[in-house]
């Protein structure tokens, strides 16, 4: 159940919504996947990406999507 506040996107908008956020986790994942191979990469890079995918993993519950 939505609290009373909560806004709902419109199915085009949440569609559309859904597949940016699959497409920016994959790019995060690949990212990730680079940052790893470095292990001079600054840690503030790994931070970075941990605290885009929490957002994208709200983002995505908010609209109802899943990646």
């Amino acid at each position: 159940m939505e609290p009373r506040n909560a806004k709902v996107l419109p199915d085009p908008n949440r569609t559309q919504v859904v597949k940016h956020i699959t497409e920016a986790h994959k790019i995060l994942s690949k990212l990730r996947q680079e940052a790893n191979k470095h292990p001079a990469m600054d840690e503030a890079v790994h931070e970075a990406i941990q605290r885009l995918e929490m957002a994208l993993a709200i983002l995505s519950v908010k609209t109802g999507g899943m990646f």
